[in-house]
């Protein structure tokens, strides 16, 4: 399951049901600030609030777990391979990442 995919599925919703993150936060029982940070990735989604999100929104696991063409195209792989020294490291890759990711876009913007 991938938890960046069935995010960006989830805001997506959101987006087009004109519902702020705050209206998921109450109805799933979470702090906006949590919600927040799930969808930052600073925190897991974890199963029980997935079932709770897909209850509240009617939508099937299936529509959250398929990626269109477009959002495999722009998401950005990688493969780590070991772990982290500790959490600096893990903090400093995420940001480099982060980095990539913005200079991708600024990229595609600037080319078309």
């Amino acid at each position: 399951m991938n938890n960046v995919i069935i995010i960006k599925n989830i805001q997506t919703w959101l987006k087009e049901n004109q519902r702020p993150q705050s209206w998921l936060a109450e109805q799933i029982g979470l702090s906006t600030a949590m919600i927040s940070q799930i969808f930052s990735g600073t925190r897991k989604l974890q199963t029980k609030h997935l079932l709770r999100i897909l209850k509240v929104t009617g939508l099937q696991m299936a529509t959250l777990t398929s990626a269109s063409t477009d959002q495999l195209a722009n998401d950005i792989h990688y493969e780590l391979r070991g772990a982290f020294s500790n959490k600096n490291s893990e903090k400093t890759f995420k940001r480099l990442l982060w980095d990539i990711k913005r200079y991708v876009d600024l990229e595609e913007t600037i080319n078309d």
